[in-house]
C-alpha cells in the first residue's frame, strides 16, 4: 500500500478535523486524484439531463428547498444524481425505453464505479488496476439496491420519534462498511470484505461516524446546486472520501499494536 510521509498528519491519531485536512492537502498536492471523479461527475450530470427530456417518469432532487438536513451517504465514493429512476418505472416499458432507462442507470453506476476502483487503486498501490472492477461495481449495485429496498418500506417513512432507532441501526451499518470499497479495490471479495470491515473501524467508530456525517451533508448541499450539482458532488466529495478510507489503513497498520491484517 503506497503512503505519502509527507501528508502533514500523524497516523497513529484518526480524527475527523485530522483526516479531512490531511485528505485535503493530499489533493492539492496531487491534483490528478480528482480527475477520474470528476469526469464521472460529468457523466452523472448528463444522466441527469437527458432524464429531465425523458418519458420516463423520474424523481427530482429535494435540494435545500425542504426543511430538513439529508446526509448523502451512499456506503461508497460517489457523486448523487440529481435525478433518480425508481425501478418500477421500468415495469411494462416497451423493450427500446427499457433498454434507454436502464442503460442510463448502468451507464451511472459503472461511471462512479470506474472512478472508485482508479482513484483507490492509485492511493493504495501508486499505480492503477482495473483488476477489482468487477467486484467493486457488484458491490456498488447492492449497495444502490439496498437502499432502494430502504426507501420503498412505506412503514420505515412514517415512524416518526419511533423511526431513531432504525436510523441509529443504519449509521452503525454504514460505519461498519465505512472501509469496504477500499478493501475491494485492494482485491477482496465483497463478502469477505464486509465481513471484516469492523476490524479496521474498531477504536475510531465515533471518528468513522462524524467523517460520514460530514461528507454526507458536503454531497447533499453541493448536489442541491442546480445543474452542475451532480458534477460537484463527485468532484469534490468523492475524492475525500476516497482518501479517507486510505488513511483508515494507513492508521489502522501504524497506529495500532498487533498483526496488520491484509486486505
Amino acid at each position: 500500500m503506497a503512503r505519502d510521509r509527507n501528508d502533514g498528519y500523524d497516523r497513529r491519531t484518526w480524527s475527523v478535523v485530522s483526516v479531512l485536512s490531511a485528505a485535503v492537502g493530499r489533493l492539492r498536492r496531487n491534483p490528478s486524484v480528482l480527475v477520474p471523479f470528476a469526469v464521472a461527475g460529468m457523466v452523472l450530470s448528463v444522466v441527469d439531463a437527458l432524464r429531465r427530456r425523458d418519458p420516463i417518469p423520474t424523481l427530482e432532487y429535494g435540494g435545500l428547498d425542504e426543511a430538513t438536513v439529508y446526509v448523502e451517504f451512499p456506503g461508497y465514493p460517489t457523486g448523487v444524481n440529481r435525478t433518480t429512476l425508481p425501478l418500477e418505472s421500468l415495469v411494462g416499458l416497451e423493450a427500446p425505453y427499457l433498454a434507454w432507462g436502464f442503460g442510463l442507470y448502468a451507464l451511472s453506476v459503472v461511471a462512479v464505479s470506474l472512478a472508485g476502483v482508479i482513484t483507490l487503486t492509485r492511493l493504495l498501490d501508486g499505480e492503477t488496476r482495473l483488476g477489482p472492477l468487477p467486484s467493486y461495481l457488484g458491490f456498488v449495485v447492492g449497495i444502490d439496491l439496498a437502499y432502494r429496498l430502504l426507501e420503498s418500506i412505506d412503514a420505515l417513512q412514517q415512524m416518526g420519534l419511533f423511526g431513531l432507532v432504525p436510523l441509529a441501526a443504519l449509521f452503525a451499518v454504514v460505519v461498519w462498511l465505512f472501509p469496504v470499497p477500499g478493501l475491494v479495490a485492494a482485491g477482496a471479495s465483497p463478502w469477505t470484505a464486509i465481513r471484516h470491515a469492523g476490524i479496521w473501524t474498531r477504536g475510531v467508530r465515533w471518528s468513522v461516524l462524524g467523517v460520514i456525517l460530514v461528507l454526507g451533508i458536503g454531497t447533499w448541499l453541493l448536489t442541491s446546486v442546480p445543474v452542475i450539482g451532480a458534477f460537484l458532488g463527485s468532484a469534490l466529495v468523492a475524492p475525500v472520501h476516497a482518501v479517507a478510507i486510505v488513511s483508515l489503513f494507513e492508521h489502522r497498520r501504524d497506529g495500532w499494536a498487533g498483526t496488520p491484517i491484509e486486505p
